[in-house]
Protein backbone atom coordinates (compact mmCIF):
# COMPACT_ATOMS: atom_id res chain seq x y z
CA UNK A 1 0.00 0.00 0.00
CA UNK A 2 1.11 3.36 -0.96
CA UNK A 3 2.30 5.80 1.75
CA UNK A 4 -0.19 9.27 2.13
CA UNK A 5 2.59 11.28 0.40
CA UNK A 6 2.62 8.89 -2.38
CA UNK A 7 -0.69 8.80 -2.87
CA UNK A 8 -1.54 12.69 -2.54
CA UNK A 9 1.60 13.61 -4.79
CA UNK A 10 0.10 11.09 -7.40
CA UNK A 11 -3.46 12.55 -7.04
CA UNK A 12 -2.00 16.22 -7.63
CA UNK A 13 0.06 14.96 -10.77
CA UNK A 14 -2.84 13.54 -12.01
CA UNK A 15 -5.06 16.86 -11.67
CA UNK A 16 -2.24 18.52 -13.98
CA UNK A 17 -2.98 16.11 -16.74
CA UNK A 18 -6.54 16.56 -15.86
CA UNK A 19 -6.76 13.15 -15.51
CA UNK A 20 -10.06 13.50 -12.89
CA UNK A 21 -11.39 9.70 -12.96
CA UNK A 22 -7.75 8.36 -11.33
CA UNK A 23 -7.31 11.64 -9.04
CA UNK A 24 -10.80 10.42 -7.38
CA UNK A 25 -9.46 7.52 -7.37
CA UNK A 26 -5.93 8.36 -5.73
CA UNK A 27 -8.25 10.01 -3.08
CA UNK A 28 -11.09 7.41 -2.75
CA UNK A 29 -7.75 5.45 -1.56
CA UNK A 30 -6.54 7.74 0.97
CA UNK A 31 -9.71 8.76 2.50
CA UNK A 32 -10.22 4.95 2.69
CA UNK A 33 -7.29 4.90 5.31
CA UNK A 34 -8.57 8.23 7.32
CA UNK A 35 -11.75 9.19 6.79
CA UNK A 36 -11.06 13.15 7.88
CA UNK A 37 -7.85 13.51 6.13
CA UNK A 38 -8.80 17.17 5.61
CA UNK A 39 -6.89 17.81 2.07
CA UNK A 40 -7.98 15.00 0.72
CA UNK A 41 -11.17 15.99 1.48
CA UNK A 42 -11.10 19.49 -0.19
CA UNK A 43 -8.97 18.32 -3.25
CA UNK A 44 -11.51 15.53 -3.57
CA UNK A 45 -14.42 17.97 -2.98
CA UNK A 46 -12.48 19.94 -6.25
CA UNK A 47 -12.23 16.84 -8.28
CA UNK A 48 -15.69 15.87 -7.95
CA UNK A 49 -17.23 19.39 -9.95
CA UNK A 50 -15.23 18.38 -12.78
CA UNK A 51 -17.40 15.25 -12.91
CA UNK A 52 -20.55 17.52 -12.05
CA UNK A 53 -21.26 15.95 -8.80
CA UNK A 54 -21.87 18.66 -7.20
CA UNK A 55 -23.68 17.09 -3.70
CA UNK A 56 -20.80 14.93 -2.98
CA UNK A 57 -18.74 17.71 -3.65
CA UNK A 58 -20.56 19.43 -0.99
CA UNK A 59 -20.20 16.81 1.46
CA UNK A 60 -16.63 16.54 1.06
CA UNK A 61 -16.60 20.61 1.43
CA UNK A 62 -18.86 20.36 4.76
CA UNK A 63 -16.28 17.73 6.24
CA UNK A 64 -13.05 19.71 5.79
CA UNK A 65 -14.68 23.01 6.48
CA UNK A 66 -15.83 21.73 9.68
CA UNK A 67 -12.38 20.26 10.38
CA UNK A 68 -9.74 22.25 12.80
CA UNK A 69 -7.05 21.28 10.84
CA UNK A 70 -8.30 22.74 7.30
CA UNK A 71 -5.55 25.60 6.56
CA UNK A 72 -6.98 28.95 5.86
CA UNK A 73 -6.17 29.39 2.01
CA UNK A 74 -8.15 25.87 1.63
CA UNK A 75 -10.89 27.04 3.68
CA UNK A 76 -11.23 29.95 2.18
CA UNK A 77 -11.24 28.52 -1.31
CA UNK A 78 -13.46 25.49 0.13
CA UNK A 79 -16.00 28.41 1.50
CA UNK A 80 -16.14 29.59 -1.90
CA UNK A 81 -16.28 26.49 -3.76
CA UNK A 82 -19.36 25.32 -1.70
CA UNK A 83 -21.58 28.38 -1.78
CA UNK A 84 -21.74 28.27 -5.29
CA UNK A 85 -22.13 24.51 -5.46
CA UNK A 86 -24.81 25.06 -3.47
CA UNK A 87 -25.88 27.74 -5.70
CA UNK A 88 -25.98 25.35 -8.62
CA UNK A 89 -28.10 22.94 -7.01
CA UNK A 90 -30.59 24.69 -5.99
CA UNK A 91 -30.62 26.63 -9.78
CA UNK A 92 -30.83 22.73 -11.77
CA UNK A 93 -33.81 21.49 -8.60
CA UNK A 94 -35.44 24.37 -9.98
CA UNK A 95 -34.30 24.25 -13.66
CA UNK A 96 -33.44 27.82 -13.62
CA UNK A 97 -30.88 28.23 -16.56
CA UNK A 98 -30.90 31.96 -15.77
CA UNK A 99 -28.92 31.55 -12.50
CA UNK A 100 -27.10 28.34 -13.74
CA UNK A 101 -25.33 30.75 -16.33
CA UNK A 102 -24.79 33.69 -13.56
CA UNK A 103 -23.25 31.43 -11.25
CA UNK A 104 -20.55 29.67 -13.39
CA UNK A 105 -19.88 33.30 -14.55
CA UNK A 106 -19.55 34.47 -10.81
CA UNK A 107 -17.55 30.87 -10.03
CA UNK A 108 -15.15 31.98 -12.72
CA UNK A 109 -14.62 35.48 -11.70
CA UNK A 110 -13.61 34.58 -8.19
CA UNK A 111 -11.53 31.08 -9.98
CA UNK A 112 -9.75 35.05 -12.34
CA UNK A 113 -9.52 36.58 -9.14
CA UNK A 114 -7.49 33.13 -7.24
CA UNK A 115 -5.09 33.44 -10.59
CA UNK A 116 -6.75 29.88 -11.37
CA UNK A 117 -7.15 30.64 -15.44
CA UNK A 118 -7.36 27.35 -16.62
CA UNK A 119 -10.59 27.20 -14.09
CA UNK A 120 -11.76 30.59 -15.08
CA UNK A 121 -12.05 29.50 -18.33
CA UNK A 122 -14.03 26.15 -17.75
CA UNK A 123 -16.89 28.00 -15.96
CA UNK A 124 -16.59 31.04 -18.39
CA UNK A 125 -17.72 28.10 -20.88
CA UNK A 126 -20.33 26.73 -19.55
CA UNK A 127 -21.98 30.64 -18.37
CA UNK A 128 -21.70 30.86 -22.29
CA UNK A 129 -23.51 27.45 -22.89
CA UNK A 130 -26.32 27.79 -20.55
CA UNK A 131 -26.88 31.39 -21.61
CA UNK A 132 -28.75 31.19 -24.58
CA UNK A 133 -31.14 33.33 -25.61
CA UNK A 134 -30.28 35.49 -22.51
CA UNK A 135 -29.29 39.42 -21.80
CA UNK A 136 -26.15 38.09 -21.17
CA UNK A 137 -25.75 36.20 -24.62
CA UNK A 138 -27.30 39.37 -26.73
CA UNK A 139 -24.86 41.28 -25.40
CA UNK A 140 -21.87 38.67 -25.37
CA UNK A 141 -20.46 40.14 -22.02
CA UNK A 142 -18.91 36.70 -21.07
CA UNK A 143 -17.04 36.43 -24.68
CA UNK A 144 -15.20 39.66 -23.53
CA UNK A 145 -14.43 37.72 -20.13
CA UNK A 146 -13.76 34.82 -22.05
CA UNK A 147 -11.40 36.17 -24.01
CA UNK A 148 -9.55 38.28 -21.78
CA UNK A 149 -8.95 35.00 -19.60
CA UNK A 150 -8.13 32.99 -22.93
CA UNK A 151 -4.80 35.56 -23.08
CA UNK A 152 -4.34 35.04 -19.30
CA UNK A 153 -3.46 31.37 -20.85
CA UNK A 154 -1.61 32.22 -23.54
CA UNK A 155 -4.09 31.40 -26.14
CA UNK A 156 -4.45 34.34 -28.13
CA UNK A 157 -6.42 33.19 -31.15
CA UNK A 158 -9.01 32.06 -28.62
CA UNK A 159 -8.79 35.56 -27.38
CA UNK A 160 -9.20 37.14 -30.93
CA UNK A 161 -12.06 34.90 -31.86
CA UNK A 162 -13.80 35.81 -28.69
CA UNK A 163 -13.33 39.65 -28.90
CA UNK A 164 -14.20 39.68 -32.54
CA UNK A 165 -17.39 37.53 -31.69
CA UNK A 166 -17.89 40.61 -29.33
CA UNK A 167 -17.64 43.82 -31.61
CA UNK A 168 -19.07 41.81 -34.40
CA UNK A 169 -22.39 40.60 -32.35
CA UNK A 170 -23.31 42.53 -28.98
CA UNK A 171 -25.61 45.01 -29.01
CA UNK A 172 -23.52 47.12 -26.23
CA UNK A 173 -21.36 49.57 -27.62
CA UNK A 174 -19.49 49.74 -24.21
CA UNK A 175 -18.54 46.30 -24.66
CA UNK A 176 -17.81 46.56 -28.53
CA UNK A 177 -15.61 48.95 -26.90
CA UNK A 178 -13.92 47.33 -24.15
CA UNK A 179 -13.31 44.00 -27.13
CA UNK A 180 -11.43 46.46 -28.85
CA UNK A 181 -9.53 48.22 -26.49
CA UNK A 182 -8.44 44.93 -25.92
CA UNK A 183 -7.48 44.41 -29.27
CA UNK A 184 -5.34 48.07 -29.21
CA UNK A 185 -7.96 49.33 -31.78
CA UNK A 186 -8.20 52.14 -29.27
CA UNK A 187 -9.54 54.51 -32.15
CA UNK A 188 -12.13 52.17 -32.93
CA UNK A 189 -12.79 52.03 -29.31
CA UNK A 190 -13.33 55.48 -28.28
CA UNK A 191 -15.96 55.52 -31.53
CA UNK A 192 -17.80 52.99 -29.81
CA UNK A 193 -17.51 54.78 -26.61
CA UNK A 194 -19.02 58.07 -27.90
CA UNK A 195 -21.93 56.72 -29.25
Amino acid sequence: MASKNTNLTNALELAKKYDYANVENEFDLLLSSNQNDVLSLYYRGCTRIHFNKYQLATVNFDAAISSLNLSTKHEVQALYQRGYIQCLNRAKENNSNDVIHKTHFSIGTVHATLGKNEQTLRHFNHAIKNSRDSTEDTSKIYYLHRGRACAFCADFNGARNDLNIVIKESNDPLLRGCAHNELDQHDQAIKEFDL
